[in-house]
């Protein structure tokens, strides 16, 4: 039986101890870290990723909210954050930034135990061979992989959920803003360059036989695969 693996970031020496001494006793797989950068030097990593970050945040910031994207950009991780911060503005910042659930602290360990199990158990419940093709796009779910033409295509996993949101929304015209706001979520700072350059890596993935996406000047993209070179 597989065993999920969490990785626990705190700051906080004493909390990471507290997580992992009441989770030592469960069926996962257990590692903590107190600095950021090591963070997101393990995502960086290609084996013994972790299934679930465990971020204790205390109260958010600017810095905490980076390596939150940095580590999102690198991975597909599930994300539970924990902090002090009980504003409803700070909460639904977190949720715009796709992450699975936000704690409010002080959180008793066995319901922070429920919470990791109904996470985790998302995955489970997900179909283990859901397809979605459009013309000569293919994209797996279960992997989160994409191929063109039968071809796989090299993404990242931020590229794979904007692909993804497109093709949602085919033949939908999506603003930047309404692209930053769902994929990267709302009040991203590197604004409208990021979209147009992820943009652009996924174009050339698609090479010009298949200009599925199509720039719509002044407003932003949209994915219409019925578009024919």
């Amino acid at each position: 039986m597989k065993k999920d693996r969490i990785l626990i970031l705190s700051r906080q020496q004493s909390v990471c101890e507290e997580m992992v001494s009441y989770f030592q006793e469960t069926s996962y797989r257990i590692s903590w870290l107190t600095e950021y950068d090591q963070a997101i030097a393990q995502m960086h990593e290609k084996t013994h990723r972790p299934d679930l970050f465990l971020f204790d945040m205390q109260v958010p910031g600017r810095e905490e909210y980076e390596v939150l994207h940095k580590i999102q950009d690198l991975s597909d991780l599930r994300i539970l954050i924990l902090s002090s911060d009980d504003r409803l503005e700070s909460q639904l910042y977190a949720y715009s930034m796709q992450i699975d659930e936000y704690m409010v602290k002080p959180v008793p360990m066995p319901l922070l135990e429920a919470h990791v199990e109904a996470i985790l158990r998302r995955d489970e419940k997900k179909e283990k061979n859901f397809v979605r093709k459009e013309g000569a796009l293919e994209i797996h779910y279960d992997s989160r992989c994409a191929y063109i033409d039968g071809r796989m295509m090299v993404l990242t996993p931020k590229e794979f959920d904007l692909l993804d949101f497109m093709l949602q929304h085919k033949g939908m015209i999506l603003s930047r803003d309404k692209i930053l706001d769902s994929v990267w979520g709302y009040d991203y700072v590197s604004g409208y360059r990021s979209v147009d350059t992820m943009v652009k890596k996924i174009r050339a993935q698609l090479t010009k036989d298949y200009p599925y996406i199509r720039t719509v000047y002044g407003i932003g993209y949209a994915f219409d695969p019925d578009i024919i070179s």
